[in-house]
């Protein structure tokens, strides 16, 4: 499809519906909303995520070894933070930006969209195959002096990642709201 076929799409699709929301939403604010709300919250969080373990993988570098559980660990739940953020990232990017009336930038960001999904779902496959390549040396590893799992007290830890929620559906319900 050429630019302005593009462009002659994404306007007549505008048009057709009013610019609630992409045709593939069939104009339903409620669906909209959802999405908005998903997508933000995933990058959001994604985004939380991958830099949490960023951040730790560059504190230990001096004394992990690359080969090491707890690197193997942290590199997997990078690569998933790093997944779900560029495609919530993606897409969020996309519903938010329809709205605008400039057809010229919702094409734009729809080719952005398309850059970045091949990129989420390649952080995804190195995810998968992390784990499958490493699962049998992470369990055996996790049996040699298992230590009780106390996750109760890390519930104080879910107050940035609920707020974020919280925030993500006041913004999506107001942006269609106030269509």
């Amino acid at each position: 499809m050429s630019v302005t076929a593009t462009s002659n799409y994404i306007g007549e699709a505008m048009r057709s519906t009013a610019a609630l929301a992409p045709p593939s939403l069939a104009n339903n604010p409620g669906l909209l909303a959802w999405n908005l709300f998903v997508m933000t919250a995933a990058m959001c969080l994604g985004l939380m995520m991958a830099g949490k373990q960023a951040r730790r993988i560059w504190a230990a570098r001096a004394f992990d070894h690359p080969t090491d559980p707890v690197s193997i660990y942290r590199f997997v739940i990078f690569l998933a933070g790093c997944a779900v953020a560029s495609r919530g990232g993606a897409e969020a990017i996309s519903l938010w930006s329809w709205s605008s009336g400039d057809a010229r930038t919702i094409e734009r960001v729809a080719e952005l969209k398309r850059w970045l999904d091949p990129v989420s779902v390649g952080c995804g496959f190195l995810w998968m195959a992390l784990h499958i390549l490493a699962e049998p040396m992470l369990e055996f590893q996790l049996r040699k002096a298992p230590l009780p799992v106390d996750m109760w007290s890390r519930w104080p830890q879910l107050r940035r990642p609920i707020a974020i929620l919280i925030v993500s559906l006041a913004m999506a319900t107001a942006a269609v709201g106030l269509r």
